[in-house]
């Protein structure tokens, strides 16, 4: 079975935020959202994804675009609404993870796409995780195309 990309970058951008410190609910909508915005975003810069993110998020939600908080996931490049990360005109959650990792992928498949992704954060440094550059080049491009129903 091929697993594509996407729920490979989301289990390692959990992995990667549990090992930051956040708390698991929120590890997974940033795993998600991570996921999400490299998919969309991949050539888009940040300046111009945060333009367009605050427009969607008074035409949308009708919500001051102010209201988008570039503190919270800084790290991360994602900007939260609520406390939650935002990306893509959409809130994020651990729900959206569970989605797209057990729900889509199965129970058994999908704790072997998580194990895969935690062998990796284990060997990536503070350094790395921290920016977001380095975790790229470091530890998503060598390990993009693995396949971890064999690993």
């Amino acid at each position: 079975m091929f697993i594509n990309r996407f729920p490979k970058m989301a289990a390692l951008q959990k992995y990667r935020a549990l090992a930051l410190g956040y708390d698991e609910e929120l590890a997974k909508a940033l795993g998600i959202a991570e996921a999400t915005k490299y998919a969309i975003f991949k050539n888009l810069s940040y300046r111009r994804r945060k333009e367009r993110e605050a427009k969607e998020v008074e035409k949308r939600y009708k919500r001051a675009p102010e209201e988008l908080d570039e503190n919270t996931f800084a790290i991360f490049k994602l900007q939260a609404l609520d406390g939650m990360p935002f990306v893509g005109n959409k809130i994020y959650t651990a729900f959206d993870y569970e989605k797209s990792i057990y729900l889509r992928w199965g129970e058994e498949i999908g704790k072997k796409i998580e194990e895969w992704a935690q062998k990796i954060i284990q060997n990536c440094s503070d350094d790395i995780l921290k920016s977001e550059k380095k975790f790229f080049e470091e530890c998503w491009k060598p390990h993009r195309d693995e396949d971890p129903l064999s690993s």
